[in-house]
């Protein structure tokens, strides 16, 4: 059961998600956050100190979230070779393609601060280790893992992004290989 306290964080950061998706990481700020989720800047100071708390807060609730779907993609798929590799993709395909501004600012936060970048770094570990362990050859995952990498930071550094056809086209293949 959640507590009135865990709601509370809850609708500030998705708030905070909505408010950077619709907007941009850069202008974000605690008066836009709190207004976005209705509260006054002091509920919100109350749960997050600080916009660093606040983004922190933000990017370990991400991967949290992340991990959870990935477990509950890959035990909804009925074939069991492949299966973590197959909800991986699936699962970076939408994100690429729906949440590129809020990646932008959980890279950039995990990036700048140790306490986020040990979340970032506790999912991906999790991940390779599913990706690596899934019954298909472990030199496929590593491709798998290390494709979509390139795709994540091609898209949020803007290093020459590939259009959206052939990165279509590039998910399909990755798809195919874990079969």
């Amino acid at each position: 059961m959640t507590t009135k306290s865990e709601a509370k964080r809850m609708l500030i950061l998705k708030a905070t998600t909505e408010w950077i998706v619709e907007h941009d990481f850069h202008n974000l700020t605690l008066e836009a956050v709190a207004k976005k989720a209705g509260i006054s800047k002091g509920g919100l100071l109350y749960h997050f100190p600080s916009k660093e708390d606040l983004l922190v807060g933000l990017t370990q609730s991400i991967f949290e979230e992340f991990t959870l779907l990935l477990d509950e993609k890959a035990e909804k798929d009925p074939i069991k070779k492949g299966k973590w590799s197959r909800a991986y993709i699936e699962l970076s395909r939408w994100d690429l393609e729906n949440n590129s501004k809020l990646n932008v600012a959980v890279m950039a936060q995990s990036l700048l601060n140790p306490e986020a970048s040990k979340t970032m770094v506790k999912s991906y570990e999790y991940t390779q280790d599913r990706l690596l362990n899934d019954g298909i050859d472990p030199v496929i995952g590593a491709i798998i893992r290390l494709t979509i990498d390139g795709l994540y930071y091609s898209q949020l550094l803007d290093i020459a992004p590939i259009e959206r056809e052939l990165k279509n086209e590039t998910f399909e293949k990755l798809y195919e290989m874990t079969k």
